[in-house]
């Protein structure tokens, strides 16, 4: 299956999450894009959000976001390319391969306390909880489908948001698949998040910044398991620069 890939050999990768993380503060955001105006021909600009993708493009239209090259949607289980943003076949059939929405939908009917969101992706099934009884549902639910052996990941976030995905899925696999696509090496990836989807992306060895408004969630999972990660005092976007700027970028 041919893949078309954007002519564009950049030396660096940024990957960023969009809500709570590069959105969040226009004058902040402003800034950054002027910064990677000046310095677009060193970036392949990546795009990493757990929205789908109608909702993620009518965001980059209503917040004047730059147009990314690549645009991973849906928790990483879906993959645009740029110009046309059309998706990428091979990712499509990966997630495919092994997906069973019904066959999921068997096993966690059987777990409480789950709301179904108002979404229809392709490989991933979106629910919400209480709360309070987030932590207890998240954990019901890993074991539910562990035991089900079905091969799907759990993905908690924000202390009340589960994500259903295929096993091999998820916002840090789908950025590593886009960095070999590119030929980009590692240690000049760079990811940027705020809340617990983000997770996959600072455990595959690239660069990590965490903005300041990040979720707890997020910061002890990562001061636990990954350590090359730059803690921002900034909030939004400028805490995006303050990392790039740690790094020797800016």
């Amino acid at each position: 299956m041919e893949r078309k890939v954007r002519p564009k050999k950049p030396r660096h990768i940024l990957a960023t999450d969009l809500d709570g993380t590069l959105v969040g503060n226009r004058m902040a955001l402003a800034e950054f894009n002027r910064y990677m105006l000046k310095n677009i021909s060193n970036f392949l600009l990546v795009y990493v959000t757990g929205r789908t993708f109608s909702s993620a493009w009518r965001l980059i239209l209503e917040e004047n976001l730059l147009f990314p090259d690549v645009l991973i949607t849906d928790v990483g289980t879906e993959i645009y390319l740029s110009p046309r943003f059309k998706h990428d076949p091979i990712w499509e059939k990966k997630m495919s391969s092994s997906w069973d929405a019904g066959k999921i939908r068997a096993v966690i009917d059987n777990v409480g306390g789950l709301h179904s969101q108002e979404i229809y992706p392709r490989f991933r099934l979106a629910y919400c909880t209480d709360k309070a009884a987030f932590k207890d549902i998240a954990l019901k639910l890993s074991l539910a489908v562990e035991m089900a052996k079905l091969p799907v990941r759990v993905v908690p976030s924000m202390g009340h948001i589960i994500d259903i995905i295929p096993k091999d899925a998820g916002k840090g696999p789908a950025l590593c698949y886009v960095r070999e696509m590119y030929s980009i090496k590692k240690e000049h990836t760079f990811v940027c998040g705020d809340s617990g989807n983000d997770l996959s992306m600072f455990l595959r060895g690239f660069k990590g910044i965490v903005v300041g408004n990040a979720r707890p969630e997020l910061k002890q999972a990562i001061k636990l398991k990954s350590r090359e990660v730059y803690f921002s005092k900034s909030f939004y976007a400028s805490g995006i620069l303050e990392g790039l700027k740690k790094y020797g970028m800016v």
